[in-house]
């Protein structure tokens, strides 16, 4: 038998430098296994075309669709939860702040911006489930009542993103006051029409 059906090495022997990656985020499967570029799932503002799937977006991809050409001023962009009560589970609160920061690039789980919107400046309100799934502790429940505050002062629409894994539990009773104090301050932007 000739050499031309014996194989002297197994697999495939490819020089590292001759192997060409494909670009990370290039394309999205969707959970039914379509597959669609991201630059087009983009322009479809994050619903498949393939299959009408809707796409979890952050802070950063609702502030591109609704913010006239990305124009907006975050608000407060520098608050940031403290672990008042060095809380520890598994884990230390702190270390668990810490990581989602730095996963994230968020200071928190929630973004508040002003900005044009079809021409017009309102407050958008935008939780990212990203940041220790959206839960709500004392920045987050401080960062909405600021933007509220900030649209009624300057007679703005308000609008709210709510994407919430509910009270951030290490935060204990402080996260729980949040949802008293959200609910009031919406109250007042109601009356204030």
């Amino acid at each position: 038998m000739t050499a031309w059906f014996k194989r002297k090495e197994k697999g495939i022997q490819t020089a590292t430098e001759e192997k060409k990656d494909t670009p990370k985020g290039l394309w999205y499967k969707s959970p039914s296994g379509k597959i669609v570029e991201t630059e087009e799932l983009a322009a479809n503002f994050f619903v498949s075309p393939e299959d009408d799937y809707h796409v979890r977006i952050g802070s950063k991809e609702y502030f591109e669709i609704l913010f006239d050409e990305n124009q907006f001023t975050e608000l407060d962009a520098g608050l940031t939860a403290v672990d008042t009560l060095e809380f520890e589970d598994t884990k230390k609160y702190a270390e668990r702040l810490e990581q989602a920061i730095a996963k994230t690039g968020l200071k928190d789980a929630v973004r508040t911006a002003v900005g044009p919107s079809k021409g017009r400046d309102m407050v958008i309100c935008c939780m990212d489930f990203a940041f220790i799934g959206g839960s709500m502790g004392a920045v987050v429940g401080e960062k909405i009542v600021r933007g509220i505050d900030h649209a009624i002062k300057n007679q703005l629409p308000f609008l709210m993103i709510s994407k919430s894994g509910g009270a951030r539990m290490m935060e204990a009773a402080i996260s729980l006051m949040q949802l008293a104090k959200t609910s009031a301050k919406l109250a007042q932007l109601a009356k204030a029409g």
